[in-house]
């Protein structure tokens, strides 16, 4: 039955009730908005393909609430909401390093530096005045130095370290990390001397006439030094020292190496609400056996500390000369490179973890290293089926033709570092020529074939600095000496976009959170990086200097640039 107006009984009691109570369908009001914790406003890059911009941008409780036009975000602003502007800044969402090894650079914020040291004269004046400052017989220990920058890039020996420091142990080691320059007293400190054997995966480079060490340990040959640093810092202590750094280069994440030891500490500071970026922690797959045990797995783990994948190494370095190729190197055709693993070793460890549910990221730098990754993974999954482990090659310097294709296929992610690329440039050509140089750290290749990539800088190999890393992917220009005109296989450069989105969205993917993280879109993590200088209308040039204004992690601002 209806009324005269068309209505169920039914109806007109339901607006009887409401009409008693004050709520009739008329006076019915919208519940009030959520308030803000915080709210930015001005130019917002939220990562996203539509909108790129927006206006304003609301955050409560550690997630974006909203974003859009200043009007639709006003709503938001409550008496306690933090109100930014950004008057001639850009927000971007949070920048995350896919691949630092965080502790170590923090270490490195207090050992002696000689990077950028561009002749050997220049580093036996540091470590003359440094063992001015030291008790007699105190070992020296040094890092990033670059044979590369010296006079005719020639490798230096341990008689020149022995004019300025014959009664101290000397140990600098390169700034890739994968081989040391010492001293006669520190050669015979550990035991080193033309009897020496090579370990497998390492070598001692000998004089060519006499077969004596010239000084030079490569790769794993750097485990037989016996010296030992006497500076006095703890792994928590260079944790902080890294935290701090970090942060006021706008930096929300890293991807970082981490051992079960360090774990602990990273476990503890975040306990204690400590940690100013979220930490993606990799472990190294020696130790899977006892991992399994454990029951650890990757993505345990809250918001701020997760455990991420198993870092293995295949190569060494361009650098250092031990980079695995098919070919051998242009300079020196005697070598080809140092595997660390025998072929079908490598292969094993990675199918072990593949079968357990691992994500394996590889160190691989030679194309050859480069091929046994992707082979590894394509055996693997033959055995196991596909599964979506999100296998990587970190630092995939250089690639074969035939195998870009199949980073794709096999699902295996890019994980690269720009500025590998502006610093290598000086010498990739005189160590691999130029037809394989056209073929390295080639992002633009690796997108059109539909690769993922995941961008970092390898800190403390390189810089910390972000800023360095966008430079470098949209120019592909050295930032010290500003060459070459046009940038090098300028065909491989990136819009400043890209460059973010794989310093954000990609390193989130790389961790299996970009639903979490690396773009800024309701729902997701309040993680932004604020620019005091709109990078997006700025000269490439620009971008190194462009202040960081602030750093927001869960909405909350664990750095604010200084007030002049």
């Amino acid at each position: 039955m209806r009324t005269r107006f068309g209505l169920k009984p039914t109806i007109i009691l339901l607006l009887a009730l409401l009409s008693l109570s004050g709520l009739t369908a008329v006076s019915c009001q919208k519940q009030p908005a959520t308030k803000a914790s915080l709210v930015i406003t001005g130019k917002i890059f939220t990562g996203l393909d539509s909108p790129a911009f927006v206006e304003a941008l609301a955050a409560s409780e550690g997630k974006i609430l909203a974003t859009g036009t200043r009007k639709e975000i006003k709503k938001y602003i409550g008496p306690e909401t933090r109100l930014i502007e950004l008057k001639d800044g850009v927000a971007i969402p949070g920048l995350i390093d896919a691949h630092t090894h965080f502790s170590s650079g923090g270490r490195s914020l207090i050992e002696l530096s000689f990077r950028g040291v561009d002749s050997v004269e220049k580093v036996q004046q540091m470590v003359t005045e440094k063992i001015k400052e030291l008790p007699p017989g105190t070992p020296i220990f040094g890092r990033e130095y670059d044979h590369t920058l010296f006079p005719g890039q020639k490798w230096p020996t341990k008689e020149d370290l022995d004019k300025v420091s014959p009664q101290n142990p000397v140990v600098i080691r390169r700034v890739d990390g994968h081989s040391a320059w010492l001293n006669s007293l520190a050669l015979k400190i550990s035991g080193i001397d033309k009897k020496t054997r090579d370990p497998f995966g390492g070598e001692i480079v000998r004089d060519p006439r006499t077969g004596e060490p010239t000084g030079i340990l490569k790769e794993s040959a750097m485990g037989l030094i016996k010296v030992r640093s006497e500076i006095k810092s703890t792994p928590e202590e260079d944790i902080l020292r890294a935290l701090d750094h970090a942060r006021k280069l706008g930096l929300t994440g890293v991807q970082a190496d981490v051992g079960l030891r360090e774990l602990e500490i990273y476990k503890k500071l975040n306990a204690e609400g400590r940690l100013t970026l979220r930490v993606y922690a990799w472990l190294p797959i020696e130790g899977i056996d006892q991992y399994i045990k454990m029951g650890l797995r990757q993505g345990q783990g809250d918001d701020y500390l997760k455990v991420g994948f198993l870092k293995a190494f295949i190569d060494g370095t361009l650098g250092s000369g031990t980079a695995l190729m098919f070919e051998p190197f242009a300079d020196d055709p005697t070598k080809s490179g140092l595997p660390q693993y025998p072929e079908e070793v490598f292969y094993d460890l990675l199918e072990k973890a593949y079968a357990n549910d691992f994500q394996v990221g590889t160190h691989a730098i030679g194309d050859k290293g480069v091929n046994w990754v992707l082979n590894a993974v394509e055996r693997a999954q033959k055995k196991h089926g596909k599964k979506d482990l999100r296998f990587r090659v970190e630092h995939a310097q250089v690639i074969r033709p035939e195998d870009f294709p199949r980073f794709k296929e096999l699902g295996v992610i890019a994980s690269m570092q720009p500025t590998h690329c502006t610093t290598d440039m000086r010498f990739c050509e005189i160590r691999v020529g130029k037809e394989r140089s056209r073929y390295a750290y080639a992002w633009r290749t690796l997108l059109d074939n539909g690769a993922v990539l995941a961008f970092g800088s390898d800190w403390p190999v390189e810089p910390l600095d972000p800023r360095r890393g966008l430079y470098s992917a949209v120019t592909r220009k050295n930032i010290e000496f500003d060459f070459p005109e046009g940038g090098w296989f300028p065909e491989q450069k990136l819009s400043l976009a890209e460059a973010i989105k794989y310093f954000t969205w990609g390193s989130a993917y790389a961790s299996f959170e970009e639903n979490l993280k690396g773009t800024l879109e309701p729902g997701k993590l309040a993680d932004l990086t604020v620019f005091g200088r709109d990078i997006f209308s700025a000269e490439p040039k620009e971008i190194l200097t462009a202040p960081i204004t602030y750093t927001i992690i869960g909405g909350k601002v664990v750095y604010e640039q200084p007030q002049k």
